[in-house]
Order: structure tokens, then C-alpha cells, then sequence
């Protein structure tokens, strides 16, 4: 338990994770709140009889004392009936909401908590609970205080009359104040909820239970949703309170849209285009119908995002997506499957060659320039389709047809639309070809690995470099890690790539402290399938005794969601590596969903933070709000912090100012073959920061 430090409004922050009780000091900090915190229900029990705090935040599970039985606790305890309590939850069913109401929470936040929000939660429920506490004025006073919050309370006698509005604002989807006393409940909302109140005010009169509905009013000038919670009082009467919920369930509509449709362009995602396909086979089956399916694929669109930047990519993407909805029907599905490749079903078609025509109609919307930031941007595209039933029956069949089209389009120089035939097939033997290539390539030398310097912020110093692979074939020149790794990862050869590189640039790190250019480490990255189906400890140590490498100079990173796949086995190799002296980083942090209490049981020296963080943090507060808290926690724990993808002055002054250790970027260098590096070495010269 953790002692308040300012006279601030004090809050209770009671949670068995370390790291999001300390994010949330962080951020109620920010916002002018004192903290104490409590690791589990009994120590947060205690804390609020010793302490009197102004609010609690209760995670609900817990292990021991839960969230719901600690609130029922201190509700029972003297001062704790009016305390707000917001309960922090990931559990999202309605049962368990509802029994977080009926324990005493007076809010809940579904997690992850939105930590830079939670400062201005906080002030309102503070501010609700103030106007309570001020009802022992004058009645005037006590009830425009009561009418000032957003739920509608009103009394109802046993027989469903209304005896008074209790507090409220008035709205125009509920009558005036005036209009509330004596008239019928049937009189002023709709007959479901009429139904629903009088049911549950009797269930409550025996029970003494509070009971929740939800229902609609569509007499106002936009209909609107209530959550409706009926309490028994004495004398046989009820409150009947009203939450104007619209803006919370069009949240939840929103989420629900979000997981069938692309956050970025509104397209129907992935999901929904197979359920689509699945319903246009059908019918095109039962009608004797033909289905086309349109596998696009922007040409070079990774130029766009190197050369404009990826705020610019982004927009481009919305603007394809425009242009293709543009020349599809209604009837039709227009998809985005992933970064710069969209699907279409061609539903309903009279025959193939009305197909055909369609993916020409769509391949031509694309020859126009896209204007982007003032100047007319062109883009093509590589365009796949296959027929129903003509080349296949099944939808996943079909949509490997128009791959293998789309990329037998790009073969031949792009830009191009081509019909799926069986001569394509043999795009499969090539896909053999390439893994046949990547097991030989370490043989041939054929991989490359280019360095990228991190930057010491205090001093301007190079100070490490991260090794990055790179294939240069005979025949195709540099394949992009992209088109390699996952297939390296899928077929079992990322593990002989990742010992060559491994061992590249070990003694290349050699090389570079024989010359003189020491002290800097190596830092690389390992796939999740060399991380946990390999003894990657083993590994590592004996390359380092070839290559006279000094394990102190060298740093294995991984990201969250491989240390977060097997917790236990991680835990122990990530020891044995540093038993071993071998630093250890944590990359990409920050994008995935690992509980910040694990960063306490691994022996992490470096986190990494992502670059979708650093991207904006200059022109947006709640990025940097975020790289200032990991900041601050990786400190807190004795942790250096280096910033990814740093490319401007701005965010390198902003960074500087949070107290960052280490930067790498754009703005000082990208990555680079190793005699280039030794250039950067050779001239000696602090960096500008």
C-alpha cells in the first residue's frame, strides 16, 4: 500500500497489476489528483478506512478479495454509502455490469482503461458525487443540485403512479418537471417500459433488490435508448431511474461495426467478405449464376509510404477505396483485406465474360491520378479474378485463384489485369522455388545485413546498432523482408537465417571493437518460432564464443506478443540470457495487450517504444501523454527507454525534454550496409540532437 503525497482530491486506485496502477497514478497525477493505491480488496479495504478517500477505481477481478466483494465492504463501512466507486473491468457481459451495480459501483470502464481520459472521468464522477453530498442544504438548493445530473429519478407509488420527478435534467425525449406528478407511468413512456417498470417495482418491493432494463423512446425529435433501474423505498413506493444511454450504445454499435469492417476506409473487413462469399455461392448455385472474384494489389505502394510518409499512405488508401466503390453495384462487395490489397465479389453475374468485362471496368478506374497534398499522385494496381463455377467451387479456392492471378499480373510488369487459368498453378512451384532459395541462401551468401545506429540522447553518441536481414538474390536483386520472413517463419528456415545473421553480425560487432570502436552493442531481433521451439540460450552462447563476441555488448530483442505467447517458458530462457550477461529489449512496446506486471518478472534492460506512438507525438497530446508515462515506468523500474522512428526535430526535442535515453531513426540514419556503418564510425562526430 503506497502513502498520498498531496492534498489534492484523493483517490484509491485498487488493482493486483503494479503496472496499471501505475499508469493510473500517472495519469490521475496529470490531471491534479493525489493517489494511494492497494494491491488487492482487503488492502484497498483497509486503505479507504484509513485514508477517506474522495473516490475509488476497484478492478473487479482480483485475486483473494474480489472488486465486488471489496465495494460491498466499504459500503458497508462508515462514509463508504456515498463514495463514487468506478469499477474497472474487463469482463463486458451484462451480468457482470449488472452485478457491479447491485454491489454499489456508480460507474464501470471496460479495459484497456483509456489512461489519458481518465483524469476527466474521474472530475465527473467527483463532481456527481459532490452535488450529493450538498444535499443537506435548503430544498432548492438540493434539488437543482440533484436535477444537474444526467440520470431521471422519479417516485412511483404501488400503483404505477408518478408522485414526483426526484432529480434530473429535463430533455426533450421526457416530459417537463412540471408535467411529472400524479399522472399514470403509461402517460409518459412507452408501453414496453411501462411493462418492464411496473414488473421489476414489484419484483423489488419483495425482494429488496435493485433490477435493470433497458428500452427506447422514439417520440422526441431522435429516438434514444434508457437504461431503466427501479429501487424500493418505503412506504411501498419505487425510484424509477432513467440513464440516457444513446451515446454509450451507439459506442457499442460502433464497436460492433469496427469488428466486420476496416477501421481505416469503412470497407467490409475480412470477415464479412467471406461470410458474403459464402451467401453469393449459394445463391449463384441455385440460380446457375456466375461469381467473380477481383484480388487487387497496389503496385509499389510501400514507395508511398517511404517517400510521403504513411499519414500519406493512408489517405491514398482511402481514396482507392473511394474510387473502386465508385464503379462496383450496390449487389456487389467491395473488401479490404490487408495494407494495399482490396477484394471485390462479383456477385449475380450473367456469365463469364460479363465478369471479365467488370474486373476491366475496375483495373481502368484506377489510370487516373489520385490528387494527394496539392500534387496528383498515380498509383496502379495488379488485379487477379476467378470464376464461379468455372474454375472453382469453394470460396477459399476461389480467392487463391485470384491471388495467383493478381501475382502472375505483377509478374509480368503490373498494372495489369489477368483471368485466372491453370497454367498459373505454376505460381505454386515458384513458391517452392523461394523456399528451395531461402534454405540455400545462407550457403550462397546471399543474405545481407544492414545496421541501423541508436543514438544516446545525453551524449549524441552512437552507441549500438540494430542488425537487420536482408536476401539480395542473383536473379530478383533485394526481396523485401516482407515477401521472405513469413515464409521463412512458416516454413522452419527463419532458424538457420536467424543463426547466420546472428553470427554475421556478432563478428562484424567484433570487427568494429577491434578497430577501436568500442563500447556499442548489437542489438537483433528473433522470430517467435527461434524464440520458443528453439534453445535459443544455447544458441546465442555458443555464437558468441566463436565469433569472441563479449555477451555484455550483445542485445536479443523481442516484442510483447512473443514474450506474452508462453509467459513461464519466456521467463525462464529471457533469465538464462541474462544470467549469461546478455541484454535483453522489449520492442514494439506498447502495441500489445501483456500485463505490465510482467515487465517486473523479466529481466528486461531495454523497452523499445513503438513508432506508432512516436509518429505523431508531437502534433497529438494523447501520444505524447503515452511516451511520457512508458518513459517514466520503464525509469521507475530501472529500465533504459529508446524511441523507434524518430524522423523529426520536434518529436526529438519533445523526447529529449521526457528525460528518453536513446533514439533511432530516420533523423540520424537509415539502415546501412556495414561498410557505410564503419563510415559512420570512422567520423567520430557526435550526432545533432
Amino acid at each position: 500500500m503506497t502513502e498520498p503525497i498531496e492534498t489534492s482530491p484523493l483517490v484509491l486506485v485498487v488493482d493486483d497489476d503494479p503496472g496499471a496502477r501505475m499508469l493510473a497514478a500517472a495519469s490521475l497525477k496529470k490531471a491534479g489528483y493525489a493517489t494511494v493505491e492497494a494491491a488487492d480488496g482487503n488492502d484497498g479495504v483497509s486503505a479507504f478506512g484509513r485514508f477517506q478517500p474522495d473516490l475509488i477505481l476497484m478492478d473487479a477481478v482480483m485475486p483473494g478479495m474480489d472488486g465486488f466483494a471489496a465495494i460491498r465492504e466499504i459500503r458497508n463501512r462508515p462514509g463508504g454509502v456515498r463514495v463514487p466507486v468506478l469499477m474497472m473491468t474487463g469482463l463486458d457481459d451484462l451480468a457482470s455490469i449488472q452485478r457491479a451495480y447491485e454491489v454499489g459501483a456508480t460507474d464501470f470502464a471496460t479495459k484497456p482503461v483509456n489512461w489519458v481520459l481518465l483524469g476527466h472521468r474521474v472530475g465527473y464522477l467527483l463532481r456527481s458525487s459532490r452535488a450529493f453530498l450538498d444535499l443537506a442544504g435548503s430544498e432548492e438548493k438540493t434539488r437543482a443540485l440533484l436535477r444537474a445530473i444526467p440520470d431521471q429519478i422519479f417516485r412511483l407509488d404501488a400503483d404505477g403512479i408518478i408522485l414526483g420527478l426526484v432529480a434530473g435534467q429535463e430533455h426533450e425525449a421526457i416530459p417537463s418537471y412540471h408535467d411529472w406528478a400524479g399522472r399514470k407511468v403509461q402517460e409518459v413512456l412507452p408501453a414496453e417500459a411501462v411493462a418492464e417498470a411496473l414488473r421489476h417495482a414489484e419484483e423489488t418491493r419483495m425482494t429488496g433488490e435493485v433490477r435493470m432494463f433497458e428500452y427506447d423512446v422514439t417520440s422526441g425529435p431522435e429516438p434514444r435508448s434508457f437504461e431503466g433501474r427501479v429501487v424500493s423505498i418505503p412506504d411501498g413506493e419505487s425510484l424509477f431511474i432513467s440513464r440516457d444511454i444513446t451515446d454509450r450504445k451507439k459506442a457499442e454499435e460502433r464497436l460492433a461495426y469496427m469488428a466486420y469492417h476496416d477501421a481505416l476506409t469503412g470497407l467490409p473487413n475480412r470477415v464479412t467478405f467471406n461470410d458474403r462469399l459464402v451467401r453469393d455461392l449459394a445463391r449463384a448455385k441455385r440460380r446457375k449464376e456466375v461469381v467473380g472474384v477481383v484480388l487487387v494489389d497496389l503496385d509499389r505502394f510501400k514507395e508511398v509510404n517511404d517517400t510521403l510518409g504513411h499519414a500519406a499512405g493512408d489517405r491514398l488508401l482511402v481514396a482507392v477505396a473511394k474510387r473502386l466503390q465508385g464503379v462496383v453495384r450496390e449487389t456487389d462487395t467491395l473488401a479490404r483485406m490487408s495494407g494495399d490489397e482490396f477484394c471485390i465479389i462479383l456477385a449475380d453475374q450473367r456469365d463469364e465474360r460479363n465478369a471479365i468485362e467488370a474486373g476491366h471496368r475496375i483495373h481502368n478506374a484506377l489510370a487516373a491520378p489520385f490528387p494527394l497534398d496539392g500534387q496528383e499522385t498515380h498509383v496502379s494496381a495488379s488485379l487477379g479474378i476467378s470464376l464461379y463455377p468455372a474454375n472453382a467451387g469453394s470460396p477459399e479456392s476461389l480467392v487463391k485463384q485470384a491471388d495467383i492471378a493478381m501475382f502472375r499480373a505483377k509478374a509480368l510488369g503490373r498494372d495489369t489485369f489477368l483471368p485466372f487459368s491453370e497454367e498459373m498453378s505454376g505460381e505454386v512451384t515458384e513458391r517452392v522455388r523461394m523456399e528451395k532459395g531461402l534454405r540455400s541462401a545462407c550457403e550462397k551468401k546471399e543474405f545481407i545485413v544492414h545496421y541501423q545506429p541508436e543514438i544516446d540522447l545525453r551524449t549524441g553518441k552512437i552507441v549500438g546498432a540494430e542488425g537487420l536481414v536482408r536476401w539480395k538474390t542473383e536473379d530478383q536483386g533485394i526481396v523485401p523482408p516482407g515477401q521472405f520472413i513469413p515464409l521463412a517463419e512458416e516454413t522452419g528456415a527463419i532458424v538457420p537465417i536467424s543463426e547466420w545473421v546472428i553470427e554475421t553480425a556478432c563478428t562484424q560487432a567484433q570487427a568494429w571493437h577491434a578497430q577501436g570502436y568500442a563500447p556499442f552493442r548489437i542489438s537483433l531481433n528473433v522470430s517467435a518460432r527461434l524464440f520458443h521451439r528453439y534453445d535459443l540460450n544455447a544458441t546465442i552462447r555458443d555464437i558468441l564464443r566463436r565469433t569472441g563476441f563479449s555477451p555484455g555488448s550483445f542485445e536479443l530483442e523481442i516484442t510483447e506478443s512473443v514474450a506474452m505467447r508462453n509467459v513461464e517458458s519466456t521467463i525462464e530462457t529471457l533469465w538464462k540470457l541474462s544470467g549469461a550477461s546478455i541484454r535483453v529489449a522489449m520492442d514494439d512496446f506498447g502495441t500489445g495487450y501483456s500485463s505490465l506486471a510482467y515487465l517486473q518478472k523479466l529481466p528486461i534492460h531495454l523497452l523499445k517504444i513503438d513508432m506508432s506512438f512516436i509518429r505523431e507525438m508531437d502534433r497529438n497530446p494523447e501520444d505524447r501523454t503515452i511516451v511520457k508515462t512508458i518513459i517514466a515506468m520503464a525509469h521507475s523500474l530501472n529500465i533504459e527507454a529508446l524511441a523507434e522512428g524518430v524522423e523529426r526535430v520536434e518529436q526529438l526535442d519533445l523526447l529529449k525534454s521526457f528525460g528518453c535515453d536513446l533514439a533511432q531513426g530516420f533523423f540520424f540514419s537509415k539502415a546501412v550496409p556495414a561498410e557505410e556503418f564503419t563510415r559512420l564510425l570512422e567520423e567520430n562526430r557526435r550526432m545533432t540532437v
